[in-house]
Formats: structure tokens, C-alpha cells, sequence
């Protein structure tokens, strides 16, 4: 696949999934999941896990990181940063995923079924 997810982590984003890793005994990566969010949603869902077949997997520095190819489907780049004890998550939604979505380049998200990146 000649496709690659752009990832951008902030230091406190990157330290506190380090942190996290370290203090789990289960698991030894980081997972980004593409969830079929509408609008604004962030679209992708964090997780502590370890590799499957068929995963692709990135290091960031020293944090290692897991996605499927329905991640790389639907986003282009991903951007992590972490403040007031929350991740905060936002996207760039592929060109392709935007031609499913009846409110594409719409100003209203109201009645949004799907997958509305662009907006």
C-alpha cells in the first residue's frame, strides 16, 4: 500500500499514551480505529491493545502504534494532542470517504447520516 496516515501527536499527547502503555501489563501498542462518525465527530477512537494479523504498524519515536486499512480508507491525517486530562482528537477526512455523505460542503450537520468529513 502506497498510502501512509500522517500522524501528528503533541509531547503531553505522545508522553501520556507512553505512560499508559507502560502502566498497562496486557497490552504493548497504541490503536487508532476508524469509527463512522458524522459531522465534527473526530472519527477515530483510542485504544490500548497489542497486533493483529493484518494490522499496519507505525513507531512514533518510541510508541508504538496499530491501524487497519479502513483507518487509511477514510482519513488522511490525524492530529493528537492531550490537555485538561482528555485526548483531544481531530481528522482529515479522505476525499472518498466525503462522497458518502448527503450533507458533504454543507453549512448544517442537521439530518447527517454517515460519513461527513468535509464539514
Amino acid at each position: 500500500m502506497n498510502q501512509t496516515l500522517k500522524i501528528k501527536l503533541s509531547k503531553a499527547a505522545h508522553d501520556e499514551l507512553i505512560k499508559m502503555i507502560k502502566e498497562s501489563v496486557d497490552y504493548s501498542s497504541i490503536r487508532f480505529v476508524y469509527t463512522n462518525g458524522c459531522c465534527k465527530s473526530a472519527k477515530v477512537d483510542i485504544y490500548l491493545d497489542n497486533f493483529k494479523t493484518g494490522d499496519i504498524k507505525n513507531n512514533i519515536d518510541d510508541l508504538k502504534v496499530l491501524y487497519e486499512d479502513t483507518l487509511l480508507d477514510n482519513i488522511n491525517e490525524l492530529t493528537i494532542a492531550y490537555t485538561d486530562s482528555r485526548f483531544w482528537v481531530k481528522t482529515v477526512s479522505s476525499k472518498d470517504s466525503d462522497k458518502h455523505c448527503s450533507k458533504a460542503n454543507s453549512e448544517s450537520c442537521n439530518g447527517c447520516s454517515g460519513n461527513c468529513g468535509s464539514h
